[in-house]
């Protein structure tokens, strides 16, 4: 749990180095905080993802961003990827938005394009969150780097 705390308080911190512990305990009780928001929002509204997931999800936003460049710093990566994969994820998602209404109002030729650019998105983002994924398993650069010094031997100090 003092993970989890760690990055409540550290929410816009975005400079500095993660440790694998620190991120991963965080996404387990914000996994844990979400399934309780649903749990929630059923007993209060008889319906899951309501208000409660809602507040909850824009409550973990800022500091699941900030511990995944923390981390990405951690293994000596920019956190500057997670700028492009967050504007191509927005881009890709209005692209689908302006083909799906030219598929409700065109016809075979709009939506064979709708689901060439769902399909290839789909792929696009399911390749990029392996990466990311291998990423943030993968242990920190021991000493320091240019993002700072190893949590690790902070932690040991």
């Amino acid at each position: 749990m003092k993970w989890f705390l760690k990055c409540i308080r550290n929410y816009v911190n975005f400079s500095g180095r993660a440790r694998r512990r620190e991120y991963w305990f965080f996404e387990l009780y914000s996994f844990l905080l979400m399934i309780l928001a649903i749990v929630l929002d059923l007993l209060c509204f008889g319906n899951p993802y309501r208000i409660f997931y809602a507040l909850a999800g824009l409550f973990l936003f800022l500091p699941n961003l900030a511990v995944m460049a923390r981390r990405l710093h951690d293994t000596g990566r920019s956190a500057g990827i997670l700028i492009w994969y967050y504007v191509l994820a927005f881009v890709w998602m209005i692209a689908l938005v302006i083909s799906g209404l030219a598929t409700v109002t065109g016809g075979a030729a709009a939506s064979t394009g709708f689901l060439v650019l769902l399909i290839a998105g789909s792929l696009v983002f399911l390749v990029w969150s392996i990466i990311f994924l291998v990423w943030f398993c993968t242990e920190g650069t021991p000493g320091e780097n240019p993002y700072g010094p190893d949590p690790k031997q902070i932690e040991e100090i």
